[in-house]
């Protein structure tokens, strides 16, 4: 397995676009960083995009993907999340009032998307993958994925606060081979991240002592660009080996 990093900030600015991952050629988990850095071949291969949530900015470059995708696309692009995380993108963007409709477009024979709607902890395959959607603790509701092929599975949390489930499924699952975890705030703005359903160092370093095994890689994403350099040192201060922070453009193989 192959996960690319096209984004993985909690906010946009120049130099600092948001979560979009990319595994293998095909699949995206999470849209918030599509057509600002792919060229329009390789956005003509992304076939499905796993979806977290419906915060825009982890579905934005749905909507420019698709707009991009019009006449041009070999294939309609799977749109894969729980069925309350679709209904909210369905009946809040994709609403011809704020983008089009493009499960219609160009005809409804053959739309540039299509959404998929799966169940919680129910494994499902996609291009050579096998694939479960875990219930996490945000705002509106989120799902972290386990991704499997293999050489092992792959955690990714979604954007949370404290959760247990996603733990429990981490130490109950073999072959982990690595975890991305959000944290967004530093310690300081504790209240907010709590507020807005986010992880700071102090709270991740707390959801770390969850996990039974102390050999799997940890990989930190969604940072706040604002408070980086802050949000970096106090992750630096934990000093645990296992903890990286992810940049954009990072490539890993598992």
């Amino acid at each position: 397995m192959i996960i690319k990093v096209l984004g993985c900030y909690g906010a946009e600015m120049p130099g600092f676009k948001t979560t979009c991952f990319k595994i293998n050629d095909s699949t995206l988990l999470d849209a918030g960083a599509i057509t600002s850095v792919m060229t329009q071949e390789e956005q003509s291969k992304i076939k499905d995009i796993l979806v977290t949530h419906s915060h825009l900015d982890h579905i934005k470059d749905i909507a420019l993907l698709a707009d991009n995708a019009v006449d041009t696309n070999p294939h309609t692009i799977n749109v894969i999340s729980t069925s309350n995380i679709i209904e909210i993108i369905r009946e809040n963007i994709f609403n011809d009032m704020v983008w089009p409709d493009f499960t219609r477009i160009p005809v409804p024979e053959f739309p540039v998307i299509t959404y998929i709607d799966i169940k919680p902890e129910e494994i499902f395959e996609l291009n050579g993958l096998r694939i479960s959607a875990i219930e996490v603790n945000h705002v509106v509701p989120t799902v972290g994925y386990f991704i499997e092929d293999t050489n092992g599975t792959v955690a990714f949390s979604g954007d949370t606060c404290s959760t247990d489930r996603f733990w429990e499924k981490i130490n109950s699952t073999d072959n982990i081979k690595g975890i991305f975890l959000e944290t967004s705030f530093p310690n300081n703005m504790q209240e907010l991240a709590d507020l807005s359903g986010h992880l700071t160092p102090a709270v991740m370093a707390d959801e770390i002592k969850k996990l039974h095994r102390d050999d799997i890689p940890i990989y930190i994403y969604h940072l706040k660009p604002s408070f980086l350099d802050l949000i970096k040192s106090e992750i630096d201060s934990l000093n645990d080996s296992r903890i990286s922070i992810i940049n954009m453009g990072d490539s890993f193989t598992f």
